[in-house]
């Protein structure tokens, strides 16, 4: 490595702990009276369900490392049948047994 990437490694180890010790004491230096608009609290209650979307619709959507919206895509096709179960029953532990049976069975029984 050269003096240029060993600066550079340098730089961005400060700075990512410099971006990390702030975000993570925003809250312990706001003041105790501090609250959010109503707007911004109604909208961070979205923010559990964007996280757990962002890690699970890539593994999805994507097959073969495209963006696949056909017929040939399981888990598509899964996850659609478990969310309409979880529509018409409203019962979480229903859909993902539903989603994870119609997964194996498209899994293992079909060529598609």
């Amino acid at each position: 490595m050269s003096l240029f990437d060993h600066l550079w490694l340098i730089v961005a180890i400060f700075g990512l702990g410099a971006v990390t010790a702030i975000t993570r004491s925003f809250f312990l230096l706001t003041p105790a009276a501090f609250e959010f608009s109503p707007l911004i609290q109604r909208a961070l209650r979205y923010a559990p369900t964007c996280a757990i979307m962002a890690v699970i619709a890539p593994s999805i959507l994507m097959q073969n490392h495209a963006v696949d919206f056909s017929w040939h895509n399981k888990a598509l096709i899964a996850t659609l049948i478990a969310s309409a179960v979880f529509v018409w029953k409203q019962n979480l532990m229903l859909m993902i047994a539903v989603g994870m049976a119609v997964f194996t069975v498209l899994r293992l029984y079909t060529s598609i």
